[in-house]
């Protein structure tokens, strides 16, 4: 097992190799694609200041080969479509709502990749047994209410091959927490309390992840959280969410002045990108207090 720096660093190039993916695919189908739903998003913003580390890592931690059948729980689709490109794997890319399918039918045409492209949810995957040799998940598990996120892990375990391969990432904090909004953002099923609050999601800790994920069917290989150097002490805000740099680096002046320009692209992101050197790090520690983000590795048993 590589250690943090030397991961980060593997981490930074392939960072750098999506983007020169968006610039290479994306921009020449500028007008093209114009008329989708993600184009505004994906030509300022193609990979956020938290999916800055979330996206490559995950790549990195799943050690794709060629031909490999590989499946995408609900991810944030530009890592689907670079994988696919990238690694000449067989891809599923699925969601639980089939907001993102036009899209991406019109994005698989531009980019000459032929992806699988479904709307299930992954708590019934609508697969045999063994039938992939990795599945990964950005940011998803955390959003489904009750036991849901676990039922999602053992449903992975019977359609993954043996020895296959998931990695899956969600936010993290120092203490596990629960995330429950007066005014709901999610477009995904969720429950709601007596009081009125939506579920958000959760925030989970090292000793949540090993009380909630292990022995579902998988072997732990390797748990990497995200931590940033804070720009302020989180806080919950009166929505429920815990605010950390992700939102406080939003609300500066000259990031507020980039998203306005429309005409340049990816002027948001040089913002982001910058931001996301100066404070990101690597750590194994689950008792740090800086880590915002988790990217967990799990292999199916033989």
């Amino acid at each position: 097992m590589m250690d943090e720096n030397q991961l980060l660093h593997l981490v930074r190039k392939r960072q750098k190799d999506i983007e020169l993916f968006v610039c290479l695919n994306l921009l020449p189908k500028y007008r093209s694609i114009s008329q989708t739903g993600h184009f505004k998003e994906w030509f300022k913003l193609p990979m956020n200041y938290v999916r800055l580390i979330e996206l490559p890592l995950t790549f990195e931690l799943l050690d794709i080969k060629k031909n490999h059948v590989i499946l995408d729980i609900s991810s944030p689709k530009l890592l689907a479509l670079y994988m696919v490109a990238k690694s000449h794997a067989n891809l599923c890319i699925s969601d639980i709502e089939d907001y993102f399918v036009k899209d991406f039918e019109a994005y698989s045409e531009a980019f000459k990749v032929s992806p699988i492209i479904q709307v299930f949810d992954a708590r019934s995957i609508p697969y045999n047994e063994h039938t992939f040799d990795r599945i990964f998940s950005v940011s998803v598990l955390e959003h489904i209410p009750d036991t849901g996120d676990i039922d999602v892990v053992r449903e992975v375990a019977r359609v993954l091959k043996p020895g296959g391969v998931f990695v899956f990432t969600l936010p993290a904090y120092s203490t596990y927490l629960e995330e429950w909004q007066k005014q709901s953002t999610a477009y995904w099923p969720t429950t709601t309390r007596e009081d009125g609050f939506v579920f958000f999601q959760r925030r989970y800790d090292y000793d949540t992840i090993i009380r909630r994920f292990n022995y579902l069917g998988f072997n732990i290989e390797d748990i990497v959280f995200i931590a940033e150097k804070p720009v302020k002490q989180p806080v919950l805000n009166e929505n429920g969410m815990l605010m950390h740099n992700y939102y406080f680096l939003d609300e500066r002046w000259y990031v507020k002045r980039l998203y306005r320009i429309n005409k340049i692209p990816l002027l948001p992101y040089l913002a982001a990108r910058i931001h996301s050197k100066h404070y990101h790090y690597l750590t194994r520690d689950g008792k740090d207090r800086n880590i915002r983000q988790v990217a967990v590795k799990l292999r199916a048993n033989s």
